[in-house]
């Protein structure tokens, strides 16, 4: 025989659950009507692996000055070797630089000036706009990013180590080796870790137009060049 009880508990749940879903579907439904009416921006960086970035409205202009408010990102990432990186008053977004695809999300300005950068060529690869009552941004200090390594035997790296032009950097160097040590000079730059020294090291500084070298402290004949556009 049924029991008239449990069944009604039955019939509750279930209303339970389809009021829970329905307001869950209402609700997602909302915040995309919300982003949907956002004014939209695009990114683009690196497509074909070129050196270039741009940030443009709906309508396909270049963003130099927004009204405050709210509003959709797009982001195009075509290159495993640059990223899109916007910052600015409240906002932090970026791609990774070795991955490729597209991401969107919601961000919300205020006045104030905003910077967008490939952190792996920033000197290079650069772009500002203002929002709200600021009109005159000023100048961005670009910092190009480098990174370096050195292993057992002398073998080190440094990345990028083209394309490069004058300019605050800031480089982090992996030290793998207790036998030996990174070191790099060149115009105004002379720096090294410690042949005993085991870890890692950021170091800041100028890059000027002319030649550096880079590589094993204690073997000369493995270091490596490369060129400073001013």
């Amino acid at each position: 025989m049924n029991n008239p009880i449990a069944a009604e508990r039955s019939i509750r749940c279930v209303a339970v659950k389809l009021l829970v879903a329905t307001a869950l579907v209402a609700l997602l439904g909302a915040a995309g009507a919300a982003r949907a009416d956002n004014p939209m921006l695009i990114g683009d960086v690196g497509l074909d692996d070129s050196y270039t970035i741009t940030l443009k409205d709906a309508n396909g202009a270049p963003v130099t000055h927004l009204p405050a408010g709210t509003y959709t990102l797009v982001i195009h990432d075509h290159s495993s070797i640059h990223n899109f990186d916007l910052n600015g008053p409240g906002v932090s977004v970026a791609t990774g630089i070795d991955t490729i695809g597209d991401k969107t999300v919601t961000v919300t300005f205020t006045d104030g000036t905003y910077f967008y950068v490939c952190d792996d060529h920033a000197s290079r690869m650069k772009g500002s706009f203002t929002v709200g009552n600021v009109t005159a941004p000023p100048p961005p200090a670009a910092v190009t990013r480098l990174s370096a390594s050195i292993a057992a035997g002398g073998k080190a790296t440094l990345k990028p180590s083209s394309g490069l032009s004058a300019g605050q950097f800031k480089l982090t160097v992996s030290d793998r080796t207790a036998a030996d040590g990174f070191r790099l000079s060149g115009p105004g730059v002379s720096k090294a870790t410690g042949v005993t020294f085991k870890g890692t090291v950021t170091w800041t500084g100028m890059l000027q137009d002319g030649k550096y070298s880079f590589g094993s402290v204690r073997k000369p004949k493995l270091r490596r060049s490369f060129s400073v556009s001013g």
